[in-house]
């Protein structure tokens, strides 16, 4: 396959209004955050800047030793590998940070090994410079070149260093709260706040003073902490239980599918207070302290649902220095049961008609975050249903836009939209879907058995990982094809090969 040229890239993008905010060479941090689990020993788990992704929502208070390791290979894997390669894809001839994904230098090799594998395939002037460490303590800025900092998710350990946004500032623009008091079409939403914070271990019990884990608040503490967790648990989730069905709760900061929960009747609405209260909410509002409680990490958003959606669509773009906003792509989500983002497909002769469509709100975007002084990518997730309007002289139905999500950062999609020109202007492959799989074998092994479809360059590897202690590969690739229905046979046959598959 000869080397991808993708349409645009993030250094380009960058480089827009250069003249407008503060100069200097940026780098990308691209890894996720977690709050749950420290990924490596290098990596601390994430206790300031709170984040609910599935590790979080779904892990329970007491995981066993074996439980643990297995999820923090998952976590390093997903977090430090395969979300850094797919946006480090879009990121072009800058400077990007990657961590060990696997603590040790043969598996940092590794981890090289795969990231540069991934890249090798586009042109060599739009490849990232990618610089790997073993954690953010290690980052050597002056060395490489670097003056300031773009964090995909805010890192603890990135305090302290210089970063082209706010690192309060960012996190505040990522969560569902700043959606919600933005002004911007989205659906009702009340929020349900936390009252202060609990006190310090130290000053608490003597089963707090010997825990171990000085955050979380023991489930055996006989003094004020579990006092104060107990009645504020109690007195959110009576909020949450008075709210009218059918609703959606997201947790303040949200990622991987996490943190969402779709509530339609008294039985879905008894097993997520439960959840809450034995699974979510002692160990969110235990880690709220002095440090966090102004960015209000746990408050709950009760959102009203909407209904009968006639479309699903991933809006992303860009915002530049000045506050411009260039569109990128307009994909259709695809979601799971639990409308969790697994994955997303592009129309590309379409794209002229829905940056139409969606730029005057693209805009009202791009002017509430260059208010904060933001600049950088951004995608939104938003569902369009029918008006109610009486005025039959439209030429087709009026419709609604509603932003249900913002993703201040580079989301999933980005990618499709820079592909336009390799799959559909260069090989008439006007339908494209992105998605992850998992798979029983190689990178070579896999691109063997879609020896043509990579050959003929209608499947691109955006990011891959060999794990050699299971002999699973985790990937995510996208595939084009001339219409939709050879799409579906294309995704099919990459399906028949795959353990598993998330669009």
């Amino acid at each position: 396959m000869p080397p991808i040229v993708l349409d645009t890239t993030l250094k380009g993008l960058y480089d827009l209004d250069s003249s407008y905010g503060p100069r200097g060479q940026i780098a990308m941090v691209l890894c996720a955050a977690s709050s749950e689990i420290a990924p490596t020993a290098k990596l601390v788990r994430n206790s300031k800047y709170l984040y609910q992704d599935s590790t979080f929502s779904s892990t329970s208070l007491h995981v066993s030793s074996e439980e643990h390791a297995k999820l923090r290979r998952a976590v390093a894997v997903k977090y430090l590998s395969l979300v850094p390669q797919h946006d480090a894809f879009a990121a072009g001839n800058m400077p990007v940070i990657l961590f060990d994904p696997q603590g040790s230098s043969k598996d940092t090799a590794r981890g090289e090994e795969e990231a540069t594998r991934t890249m090798s395939i586009l042109t060599q002037e739009q490849r990232p410079k990618m610089l790997f460490f073993a954690g953010p303590a290690d980052i050597s800025m002056a060395a490489n070149g670097i003056d300031l900092l773009v964090a995909k998710m805010e890192l603890d350990e990135l305090e302290g260093f210089p970063c082209a946004i706010d690192l309060d500032t960012h996190y505040f623009l990522n969560t569902k709260a700043a959606l919600c008091t933005s002004g911007l079409p989205s659906p009702r939403s009340v929020l349900v706040e936390l009252e202060g914070f609990g006190a310090m271990a130290q000053d608490c019990c003597p089963t707090c003073v010997s825990h171990a884990d000085k955050l979380f608040i023991p489930e055996n503490c006989s003094g004020v902490r579990r006092r104060w967790l107990n009645d504020q648990i109690d007195k959110m989730l009576a909020r949450v239980s008075a709210q009218p069905l059918p609703f959606v709760l997201k947790n303040q900061q949200t990622f991987g599918g996490g943190g969402t929960f779709m509530v339609s009747s008294p039985e879905e609405l008894s097993t997520l207070t439960q959840t809450l209260r034995t699974q979510i909410l002692p160990k969110l509002l235990s880690e709220v302290d002095a440090s966090n409680a102004h960015l209000k990490p746990a408050t709950l958003i009760l959102s009203e649902m909407v209904t009968d959606p006639i479309g699903d669509w991933g809006l992303t773009f860009f915002v530049t220095r000045s506050g411009k906003c260039v569109f990128l792509a307009a994909t259709e989500q695809i979601v799971d049961s639990a409308k969790a983002w697994i994955g997303s497909k592009i129309s590309y002769l379409a794209q002229d008609d829905l940056k139409h469509r969606f730029t005057p709100l693209m805009e009202n975007v791009g002017t509430w975050l260059h208010g904060y002084g933001y600049y950088g990518p951004c995608g939104a997730d938003i569902l369009e249903t029918l008006a109610h309007t009486t005025d039959y002289r439209e030429e087709r139905s009026a419709t609604t836009m509603k932003i249900v999500d913002l993703n201040v950062r580079t989301s999933g999609s980005l990618v499709l939209g820079l592909l336009k020109g390799h799959l559909s202007a260069r090989r008439d492959l006007h339908e494209a879907s992105s998605f992850s799989v998992t798979v029983k074998m190689g990178r070579e092994a896999f691109i063997e058995r879609l020896a043509d479809e990579y050959r003929d360059g209608r499947l691109v590897i955006v990011s891959w990982f060999e794990d050699l202690e299971s002999g699973l590969s985790y990937g995510n690739v996208v595939v084009g094809a001339p219409h939709a229905e050879a799409l579906e046979k294309e995704v099919a046959k990459i399906k028949s090969l795959a353990s598993e598959i998330h669009f």
